[in-house]
C-alpha cells in the first residue's frame, strides 16, 4: 500500500513492501513523463530523461521532511 499527500510543502508517504519493489512504479512514471516531455519538447529522451531527474532532485529539495 502507498499513501502520500502534501501539505504546506511537507510531505508524508506512508509504503509497505520491498524498497526495489517500491522503485518500480517512480521509475515506469518517470519513463513515461520522460516520453511526453520529449515529444512535446522536441528533445532528445535522453535530456528529457536528464530533466525528469532535475524535477525529481528539486522537489525533494523543497519538501521539507
Amino acid at each position: 500500500m502507498r499513501f502520500a499527500t502534501l501539505k504546506d510543502e511537507k510531505a508524508k508517504v506512508k509504503v509497505v513492501g520491498k524498497n526495489l519493489d517500491l522503485l518500480t512504479p517512480l521509475v515506469a512514471t518517470s519513463k513515461y513523463l520522460a516520453k511526453r516531455i520529449s515529444k512535446e519538447k522536441g528533445v532528445s529522451l535522453k535530456k528529457a530523461e536528464y530533466i525528469v531527474v532535475d524535477c525529481i532532485k528539486d522537489g525533494m529539495k523543497t519538501i521539507e521532511e
